[in-house]
């Protein structure tokens, strides 16, 4: 069972409507064709609509609890897409197979070790085309926020699942030296007829610079293509909120 099974619905239900980068995954999908692959699909927050819009698509997830939510919503939209359980360092996928690969919304930042990234590299290079393109969104690191992580628990939201309000908390503590953040989400699920439930999760997130990611994709034998600082494609700067790669297969 993976780390994420307990929390698979709550995940999805937390994350399902958000829709700032899908727009722009769309936009890369219109530019590459399919097929696409989706790794560390989730819930298939993003795979759904991709396929909706009738490119074949992949999802590559850890969690078999998070691909089942992602298999019965796409049978509920009568989609058909194809799920591979597996950790993206090890998991065996159809090589040579994807125009475009992308690892969304920080995903990749729970590879905590440089091997892990680079195995979780090697898979996806394995799996893409020679002209495909694959695709890393990460936080933009911001030493003064970090620096800020002092363990406190605090209210980040708060949403419905089954007609039950969930209350969440987050909890981070962070090392600049290791580039590490420690993070706890706990969720209080409320409901009318019965006592309050609680679930929590803990796990790390590894901060990467951007030059420290060119060099990784180096290494696996990508080329960085452009680097951006949001989904709407604006400069990356030291100020963005976000640090998107795009990257290709090096030739030769």
């Amino acid at each position: 069972m993976s780390l994420y099974d307990p929390i698979a619905r709550l995940y999805d239900a937390e994350t399902r409507n958000y829709l700032d980068d899908l727009g722009f995954y769309l936009e890369m999908a219109r530019r590459t064709g399919g097929p696409i692959l989706d790794a560390m699909c989730g819930s298939g927050r993003l795979l759904i609509p991709l396929a909706e819009q009738g490119y074949a698509v992949t999802g590559c997830d850890l969690s078999p609890a998070m691909l089942a939510l992602a298999q019965a919503r796409a049978a509920a939209a009568g989609l058909a897409v194809t799920l591979v359980a597996g950790d993206l360092c090890r998991v065996s996928l159809p090589e040579q197979q994807f125009s475009l690969a992308f690892v969304a919304i920080n995903s990749f930042m729970h590879l905590e070790r440089t091997r892990d990234q680079l195995a979780a590299l090697a898979t996806l290079h394995r799996a893409l085309q020679a002209d495909g393109v694959l695709i890393l969104d990460l936080l933009n690191p911001d030493p003064i926020t970090i620096g800020q992580d002092d363990n406190r628990l605090l209210v980040d939201k708060t949403f419905t699942l089954d007609g039950q309000q969930v209350l969440k908390l987050v909890a981070s503590s962070s090392d600049s030296a290791s580039q590490i953040s420690q993070m706890t989400y706990i969720y209080d699920v409320h409901s009318e007829h019965t006592p309050p439930r609680r679930f929590m999760i803990q796990f790390a997130l590894r901060w990467v610079h951007r030059y420290e990611l060119e060099h990784l994709l180096h290494r696996a034998g990508f080329a960085l293509r452009a680097v951006y600082g949001s989904y709407d494609l604006d400069e990356y700067t030291s100020t963005s909120e976000r640090l998107i790669a795009l990257a290709v297969p090096q030739r030769g």
